[in-house]
């Protein structure tokens, strides 16, 4: 499918990007994946001032990507475990010609957090405790999985430098380590924006 996009994104709305999936993804989309006008929110916060390598925790079909990808200029990646949607992702970004995108296929506390600038957090480890969260068969219900993957992330960001940015979409926020600042909130407060403190905080 071809789809031309304007610089200015009035053409990058749910109903044109979803379209970009086959129909089992799209079915997915009001569940599983970014809106377009959360995604444009996000990117717009996390690429402020010198901030230009955005990474997307848990890509999953990679639509946050695509959107962010297509509304700025900086390199944005995605990480996300699922071998068939990375390559899924792949394509539709190669169908795009996107140069600024790419996505690894690797577990997300692998990566090296300190080669990226800010990151993007969709509620990646709801579906360990949540049956009616679930995208495939792929991953059981795992509480203790739960739990260590929220701790090892609030390590990993806890070791970013001052400044560095995060935005959360939807859950908790258990990842987010006391060393972040909440900046502002929005859409009913799923929509939060961090970043990490200049100073740690004392009490």
């Amino acid at each position: 499918m071809s789809v031309s996009f304007t610089q200015d994104g009035v053409k990058l709305t749910d109903e044109v990007i979803n379209a970009l999936y086959p129909i089992k993804m799209q079915n997915l989309s009001s569940t599983h994946w970014t809106p377009v006008e959360i995604a444009k929110k996000a990117i717009k916060f996390l690429t402020e001032g010198v901030r230009d390598v955005v990474l997307d925790l848990g890509s999953g079909s990679g639509k946050f990507c695509l959107v962010a990808a297509l509304s700025s200029s900086a390199d944005i990646v995605g990480v996300e475990q699922r071998e068939n949607l990375v390559l899924l992702s792949r394509k539709i970004s190669k169908n795009l010609g996107l140069q600024n995108l790419n996505f690894l296929h690797d577990d997300l506390i692998d990566v090296d957090f300190k080669d990226y600038d800010s990151f993007y957090f969709f509620n990646a480890f709801e579906e360990f405790i949540n049956p009616k969260d679930k995208l495939d068969t792929q991953q059981g219900l795992d509480e203790l999985a739960h739990q260590k993957y929220i701790q090892l992330l609030r390590e990993k960001f806890d070791q970013t430098p001052a400044e560095t940015r995060i935005v959360t979409y939807c859950g908790a926020c258990e990842e987010i380590p006391e060393s972040y600042r909440l900046v502002k909130s929005e859409n009913k407060g799923k929509l939060k924006y961090w970043e990490k403190r200049t100073y740690k905080k004392l009490f």
